[in-house]
């Protein structure tokens, strides 16, 4: 994919070894912003304006060279560490030049991927399964394990308004430009790079998966439990809500509730698989929901 030109011409002024100016918010060139406080690369380095694109560089290029990564177009990656707060704070309000589209194509791009690995490492496993899997792998909480794994924490850029620095390790944050990342990798070299990138978590995941296989519709009951528990003080209750078929091959219908409302509802050859099948599809659901819906730390 193509550069922005403006996005481009920014990255190249930025990073110049003589940065001799950076246009301001009608783009006349105002020089560094020596007058603008200090801003901050990651959870701990704060770096006057002067030395700040440097810095950037530095540590950038030494966390690709770390993990492997050759990007064809590095402005790219460096755009995938910068904070809306970085760009609002110099005055140039334009969405290309922080993490946040990246964020958005890294989104669905890393569930397109999640989602397809799991359908062809694990042939034998249910939708719910599946489903439940998938909601574990892309929630916040698990990528910010993966950004931290990666120090994405030191490489964040912010501006001087953040004043919050504990921010920089938040999961709203980490999940939010370990995905810009992912974004970042997509426009430059396609879906077979962020595959490879991601092998290191998928496979793992996967394995651990089809080791547990026999064992996942009963740990979809207990894990659906500890979880209700965990999150709304509450205990799921089972229901048979249906029976039909003849005798000899039945079928049944079980909701599972909570505190009287229906949480899902699953069918099987027994009530016992009816139960499970309904509490890999409430599992499922809560999981996704609160992927959706996880709040700023």
């Amino acid at each position: 994919m193509v550069v922005p030109v403006r996005l481009r011409s920014l990255w190249d002024r930025l990073l110049a070894q003589d940065d001799d100016g950076f246009p301001d918010a009608h783009g006349a060139e105002s020089g560094p912003a020596r007058s603008g406080g200090q801003f901050v690369l990651g959870c701990s380095t704060r770096l006057d304006a002067d030395d700040v694109f440097d810095n950037l560089r530095q540590q950038v290029s030494a966390f690709a060279e770390r993990e492997g990564l050759v990007f064809r177009e590095p402005t790219w990656l460096y755009n995938a560490f910068v904070h809306s707060s970085f760009v609002l704070d110099y005055g140039l309000d334009d969405p290309t030049l922080h993490f946040e589209r990246l964020e958005y194509l890294g989104d669905a791009v890393l569930g397109k991927i999640v989602a397809e690995h799991l359908f062809r490492a694990l042939p034998s496993h249910l939708e719910g399964d599946l489903t439940r899997l998938r909601s574990e792998l892309v929630r916040n909480a698990t990528l910010t394990e993966w950004a931290l794994e990666l120090g994405l924490d030191r490489l964040v850029l912010t501006g001087p308004s953040v004043k919050n620095r504990e921010i920089l390790r938040s999961s709203r944050m980490l999940g939010s430009v370990f995905e810009a990342l992912i974004g970042a990798l997509y426009v430059d070299q396609g879906e077979q790079g962020v595959r490879r990138f991601l092998a290191r978590w998928l496979n793992p995941a996967v394995d651990k998966a089809a080791k547990s296989d026999g064992q996942s519709q009963q740990n979809a009951k207990s894990a659906l439990q500890e979880v209700m528990q965990r999150d709304l003080g509450a205990t799921p209750r089972y229901e048979k809500r249906a029976a039909t078929g003849p005798s000899h091959q039945p079928e049944f219908e079980v909701a599972v509730t909570l505190e009287g409302k229906t949480l899902a509802t699953g069918k099987g050859p027994s009530i016992q698989k009816a139960g499970f099948r309904a509490a890999e599809v409430a599992l499922a659901d809560y999981l996704a929901a609160q992927t959706e819906l996880d709040p700023i730390d």
